[in-house]
């Protein structure tokens, strides 16, 4: 009988050691998930506030981007015109010079 009783001792106690062990670890998991949970909250919110402002400066630089595309479109609309209009000028007056120079030679 005494090794039966130092079996069911040494196993019994064991038992209770690993019982014991497992309360420990599940009170220890509770305090900490809610020792957690406010910094859990505040991480959320931050994410949060930080996804609005991100949202915001997307949208001002995307204006930003779109305005700039279009000052470029006027610029190179207003230049395109120019150039156009000077080439038309330059052809027409070389055009008046080359009918100016073949008459002068005609009437040589």
């Amino acid at each position: 009988m005494g090794l039966s009783s130092f079996f069911s001792n040494l196993f019994g106690s064991a038992k209770e050691t690993a019982v014991d062990f497992a309360d420990q670890a599940e009170n220890t998991f509770e305090e900490v998930k809610e020792a957690s949970e406010p910094i859990i909250d505040s991480a959320a919110e931050y994410l949060e506030h930080t996804k609005d402002a991100v949202s915001d400066y997307v949208e001002k630089a995307s204006d930003s981007i779109h305005d700039v595309i279009d000052s470029i479109k006027e610029v190179i609309t207003e230049t395109v015109n120019e150039d156009y209009k000077l080439v038309t000028e330059t052809v027409v007056d070389v055009s008046e010079d080359a009918v100016t120079d073949s008459d002068s030679e005609e009437e040589k």
